[in-house]
């Protein structure tokens, strides 16, 4: 009897989900030829091709039942692993994740959890993302969700490029002063989002002022839905109230962050952690789709 490994599975669905090999390449934090070797290894095991020949992310007719069969196998599996470190002393959670991703996920994330019977205990933290890297490496967290400018950090359990956008009160709402300088609102020094915001500002020759600055989700929410500035964020995050502002107004090109899932190198870590980091890397992917 053949043996499947999970990992070709977890890779397969990325890649059916996201319709792309190199987008899954780019998520597991591996190279495209990597996820390409694991796709015909995959095939090889199983005697089948799971993809459509005319377009390399579309799954056959055996690759749906390959697909439907992997996310029972996959839940089972994690199911499994989250049960039996139920018994395990280590098997609270030290979980460091920035603001705005813990308001958009963990809400999606913890009602599924509690759903489906699992046990967990959370210490939940929420900094910017190169202090939690740093407490991840001084052994504080034993999951990390971050995100880096140029590429992953060492260690990612799965990464993806998040694309920025413009926010606004709505649509076209472009908040200046008198002499036309933006008005920013935004996170403190250090977080991503306005290295981001500024260096495309600067680039291009922009002028802005800093008019509000706050470490909440909320706080940028209230600012700039009552039309006091104008801030950037992650685009899958942007809270409903807001809006995303309209290409056409000729605001700076943005460039894309990474974001990933780390795990602690502690070889004494628990395996609750690893599961949940399957769980929400599950999860992403079910935003993804969704969105």
């Amino acid at each position: 009897m053949r043996n499947i490994p999970t990992d070709l599975l977890r890779t397969f669905l990325a890649v059916i989900d996201l319709r792309s090999h190199t987008r899954a390449a780019e998520q597991l934090g591996r190279t495209q030829p990597a996820i390409s070797l694991q796709m015909k290894k995959l095939q090889e095991l199983l005697n089948v091709s799971l993809f459509a020949k005319d377009a390399s992310a579309q799954p056959t007719e055996a690759g749906e039942l390959v697909a439907s069969y992997a996310r029972q196998m996959l839940t089972l599996n994690d199911e499994m692993v989250l049960r039996l470190s139920r018994r395990d002393q280590h098997g609270k959670i030290r979980l460091g994740i920035p603001n705005d991703y813990a308001d958009h996920f963990l809400p999606k994330l913890m009602p599924r959890l509690a759903r489906s019977g699992h046990d967990f205990r959370f210490e939940v933290v929420c900094d910017l993302s190169h202090i939690l890297l740093q407490g991840l490496r001084s052994g504080l967290y034993d999951l990390v969700v971050a995100m880096t400018p140029d590429g992953p950090a060492e260690g990612a359990f799965m990464t993806w490029k998040e694309p920025l956008a413009w926010v606004g009160d709505d649509e076209t709402s472009i908040v200046a002063d008198s002499g036309g300088n933006l008005r920013i609102v935004c996170y403190p020094e250090g977080c991503l989002y306005r290295r981001a915001m500024l260096t495309a500002l600067q680039r291009d020759g922009r002028g802005y002022e800093l008019v509000y600055t706050s470490p909440s989700l909320s706080g940028l929410e209230a600012a700039v839905g009552s039309g006091f500035g104008n801030t950037v964020l992650a685009r899958r995050i942007v809270p409903a109230k807001l809006s995303t502002l309209d290409d056409a107004l000729g605001l700076p090109r943005l460039t894309d962050v990474v974001v990933g899932i780390y795990l602690s190198s502690d070889r004494k870590r628990s395996p609750v952690a690893e599961s949940f980091a399957a769980h929400f890397a599950d999860a992403f992917l079910a935003d993804t789709r969704d969105g």
